[in-house]
């Protein structure tokens, strides 16, 4: 099976990405931004990589969602492939509307009349609805810190198994340990029941929690402020998926921080490898 890796200007987290896409045992390719973007339908599955697309101008991910090869990959998400956004990726994911949090420009209406949907199909459309705001953390009612944060996380896996592309070897309820590195991962919302239909149609996919998975909003346990402390959604076909933190970089034992005592054992897998697994074995399943 043929994975794109994709790399716009600005991206930092492709090779290791890459490295984890081989390592599963599926045939991984850097996919540059300026290729054709029709060459995309020769790939069974994406992944868009973390790092600071275009420098994050404007806001993350904005300027890399008009991109050629967003619209394309639209299409190839619309035909069920799988696709994950880790961190940047996600943020372009949200901008682009691949994933909930959708405004429709009806071509009949003027400029001025925006109708939310919730869709992810047609060419003329921005987000209103849905973002990944810059962080702020929150502790005992007070702003505590603002900005660029980076650590190491426990998720918890809110979503049944096989939900979603990328935990579909995961159980509902299982804990992983990896690494947040973002500015901007604090998702909100202005529009009223978004987050209850996320809820409800098992979107969200992680939340951020202490170490025994009880999941406490504010930090540093939510670590940017994020509603109900999510980390990740998919869409409501499960086929894509967004994360702020960064599965590739826990994907080896040896990549975990000293004081985890897998890290004495480098040959063994980190957790983050199980989200590439979830991938490989969705592709399996669903091809």
């Amino acid at each position: 099976m043929k994975i794109a890796v994709l790399q716009f200007p600005g991206t930092n987290c492709e090779f290791e990405t890459l490295v984890a896409v081989k390592a599963v045992g599926m045939d991984g390719e850097l996919f540059r931004w300026n290729r054709s973007a029709a060459e995309l339908s020769g790939f069974d599955g994406f992944v868009i990589p973390g790092g600071f697309s275009y420098q994050d101008r404007v806001r993350a991910g904005a300027i890399a969602s008009k991109e050629p090869v967003m619209s394309a990959l639209k299409e190839e998400a619309g035909n069920g492939k799988p696709i994950i956004g880790i961190c940047n990726g996600f943020q372009i994911l949200v901008e682009t509307g691949l994933l909930s949090g959708r405004a429709e420009v009806d071509a009949k209406a003027s400029a001025n009349e925006i109708r939310i949907n919730g869709s992810a199909t047609g060419s003329d459309s921005i987000n209103v609805d849905m973002a990944l705001a810059q962080n702020v953390m929150v502790s005992s009612g007070k702003i505590v810190r603002r900005g660029y944060y980076c650590d190491w996380v426990t998720l918890r896996h809110e979503a049944p198994s096989k939900r979603c592309c990328g935990t579909f070897a995961l159980e509902r309820g299982a804990l992983i340990k990896i690494p947040i590195a973002h500015g901007e991962g604090n998702l909100v919302t202005t529009t009223p029941g978004l987050i209850k239909k996320l809820n409800e149609n098992n979107q969200v996919v992680f939340r951020y929690c202490d170490k025994n998975g009880r999941v406490i909003n504010e930090f540093p346990f939510n670590v940017n402020g994020s509603t109900e402390s999510i980390a990740a959604i998919c869409n409501e076909e499960g086929n894509v998926l967004g994360m702020m933190p960064h599965p590739e970089r826990s994907f080896f034992a040896w990549q975990l921080p000293a004081f985890d005592p897998r890290k004495q054992r480098p040959d063994e897998p980190g957790p983050g490898r199980r989200v590439f697994e979830s991938m490989k074995r969705y592709i399996e399943v669903n091809a």
